[in-house]
């Protein structure tokens, strides 16, 4: 009984993600590094034909063994068979695979290339705290330079003057709540300066 509602779980589950996948499509587009020479297309698929049976086949054999190294030597359509043989020899007991199969498959799904591509390259770090610690010394300099060309401050910001803004304040009875002339305050007031 649990055994042919399986399949149609499946289907409907399959059908649900495509669904999704067109509503999120439709929604929000994805956005990647992968530029159009480097996506598969049906036309990828169609012209891989060649790569994955016939007499221009790849061989896995020559390729796995050091994927890493020349992935990047292959053309789109030689990338295209590869993952084609290799989604073919995963189908079979994963037991009887090599250790360079497997991790030619993994590479194939997981590895930096395509979506995964690493946006920044070695050292961007280093170049990027620099450009960070350049500005802003680039800002301190300029904002001590304009600091030191400024006329000198008001008569008003003197402590002399705060302090008799804070005498005229109690006089007046200013903001008797929770201001300077309540009961128990204990701040500074008007008084701003050192």
């Amino acid at each position: 009984m649990i055994s042919n509602k399986v399949p149609s779980l499946i289907a409907a589950a399959r059908v649900g993600s495509r669904n999704s996948l067109a509503r999120s499509s439709l929604i929000a587009p994805r956005r990647s590094m992968v530029t159009k020479e480097e996506r598969w297309t049906p036309e990828t698929a169609r012209n891989a034909a060649s790569y994955i049976e016939g007499p221009n086949k790849v061989e896995l054999a020559n390729v796995v063994p050091n994927i890493e190294a020349t992935w990047k030597s292959l053309s789109k359509e030689e990338q295209y068979g590869v993952f084609r043989q290799l989604e073919e020899v995963q189908r079979k007991d994963w037991k009887e695979l090599s250790i360079d199969e497997k991790k030619a498959a993994y590479f194939v799904s997981f590895g930096p290339h395509g979506p995964r591509k690493p946006i920044t390259t070695s050292g961007q770090g280093a170049r990027t705290l620099a450009g960070v610690v350049g500005l802003i010394g680039a800002t301190c300099v300029l904002f001590y330079g304009l600091r030191s060309q400024a006329p000198p401050p008001v008569k008003t910001m003197t402590k002399e003057w705060q302090e008799a803004t804070n005498e005229r304040a109690l006089e007046m009875k200013q903001n008797p709540i929770s201001g300077i002339s309540s009961e128990g305050y204990k701040g500074k007031g008007h008084v701003q300066s050192a």
